[in-house]
């Protein structure tokens, strides 16, 4: 198994839980982005980018922090089964090293979320549709990234989990529908 293969098998469900976050938090961004009469798409742009990033900085540290317990834990019953110190060995450097890349991966989870639900309102900028689209566009993303993220992590019942995440992902929708018909 290499590396990569080995962090990400260990940071998958803390992969799984930021994807999810992050594509929640944006979507619920998004929409409450549209409740205005006027909506500011360098506001939006600025208020995904910044929760991204506060979400990656999170995520990232708390794995990096709940990683390194378990590690440590790991290594102290090696070492009690060996009677020997395992500082600075290549089980030790191979841990740490493990440890800060799947803090790294779950880090920039939110941020590749952020960039691809970012195309829309790019694309407002550049001039190349409206902005009433561009939300549409944006809140389909998600929804596609929600149904997509439950399909590829869904185990044996993949679709039904990409469905029952995109319902919920709906459901977030539709409450941003009604609470900003009620202001």
């Amino acid at each position: 198994m290499s590396r990569l293969d080995s962090v990400i098998s260990r940071g998958l469900p803390y992969i799984i839980n930021t994807l999810f976050d992050a594509i929640f938090t944006i979507l619920g961004i998004v929409v409450g982005g549209a409740f205005g009469s006027i909506i500011d798409i360098r506001a939006i742009i600025g208020t995904i980018l910044i929760a991204s990033i506060s979400l990656g900085v999170s995520s990232g540290f708390s794995v990096y922090e709940a990683e390194s317990i378990q590690e440590e834990k790991r290594i102290n019953k090696i070492e009690e089964a060996l009677l020997t110190d395992l500082e600075n060995t290549l089980i030790t450097e191979e841990s740490k090293v493990n440890t800060v890349l799947s803090a790294i991966l779950v880090f920039f989870t939110p941020l590749l979320v952020c960039l691809i639900t970012l195309v829309p309102f790019i694309l407002v900028n550049l001039g190349l549709i409206g902005v009433n689209r561009s939300i549409f566009y944006a809140v389909i993303i998600d929804l596609l990234l929600i149904f997509l993220t439950g399909m590829v992590f869904g185990g044996e019942k993949r679709l039904l989990k990409g469905l029952r995440m995109t319902i919920l992902g709906g459901l977030v929708f539709i409450i941003g529908i009604v609470l900003n018909r009620m202001m």
